[in-house]
C-alpha cells in the first residue's frame, strides 16, 4: 500500500514538474531591474545631449571671437543649444524620478510612453523647425559672410552640410536607442 502511495506521489512530482518547466516564470525583482537597466541607453542620450551642449557652448562663442560666426549668430546658436539642453532636462526628467522598484507598472508604462512620444515628437517638428533656419544661416555666414576672397561660397558651406549630417546620423541613433529603450520597457510591462 505504502509503495502504491509512493509511486503515485512520485507520478504526480513528475507531472508537477514538467508543467512548471513549461511554465514561464517572471520574477517581478528581475523584470524591474531590468527595466533600471533599459533607462541606461535614455540616460546616455541625454548625457550625451548634455556633453554636446557643454562644448558647444564653450567652442561658440570662441569661433565668433576669432570670427568664424557672426556674434548674432554665435549667441543665436548659444541660445538654441541652452534651448535644446533644457528641453531635453524636462523630457527626462519624469524617467529620472521613477523608482523601478517601487513604482507601480502602470506608472513606469505611462511615464515611458509619455517619453517616447515627447521624443518622437522632437525628432519630428521640434528639430526640422530649429535645425532648418539654423543651417540655412550657417551656409550664409560660412558660404557668403566670412567666405575668403575668390573663393566659391558654394564650396564655403560644404563642411556645414558634412558636419550637419555627421551630426544628424549621430544624433538619430541616440535617439533611437533611448526610444527603443522606452519600447522595450513598454513590451515587458505589456508581456506581464
Amino acid at each position: 500500500m505504502e509503495d502504491l502511495d509512493y509511486i503515485e506521489m512520485r507520478q504526480q512530482m513528475a507531472v508537477l514538474k514538467e508543467h512548471l518547466d513549461n511554465q514561464e516564470i517572471v520574477s517581478d525583482q528581475l523584470l524591474r531591474e531590468v527595466m533600471k537597466m533599459k533607462t541606461n541607453d535614455i540616460n546616455y542620450a541625454k548625457s550625451a545631449v548634455f556633453a554636446a551642449a557643454a562644448i558647444g557652448l564653450v567652442l561658440i562663442p570662441l569661433s565668433a571671437l576669432l570670427n568664424v560666426w557672426s556674434l548674432p549668430f554665435a549667441i543665436a546658436t548659444c541660445l538654441m543649444v541652452v534651448f535644446c539642453a533644457v528641453a531635453t532636462y524636462w523630457i527626462h526628467r519624469p524617467v529620472e524620478q521613477l523608482n523601478f522598484m517601487t513604482s507601480d507598472l502602470a506608472s513606469v508604462a505611462r511615464v515611458m510612453a509619455r517619453f517616447k512620444k515627447h521624443y518622437d515628437n522632437w525628432l519630428h517638428y521640434v528639430a526640422p523647425a530649429l535645425l532648418i533656419p539654423w543651417l540655412s544661416w550657417a551656409c550664409y555666414e560660412m558660404g557668403w559672410k566670412f567666405a575668403p576672397e575668390g573663393s566659391n561660397p558654394w564650396m564655403m558651406f560644404l563642411p556645414v552640410i558634412l558636419g550637419a549630417a555627421i551630426g544628424a546620423l549621430i544624433g538619430y541613433r541616440y535617439h533611437r536607442k533611448a526610444v527603443n529603450a522606452a519600447q522595450s520597457i513598454l513590451d515587458q510591462i505589456e508581456e506581464v
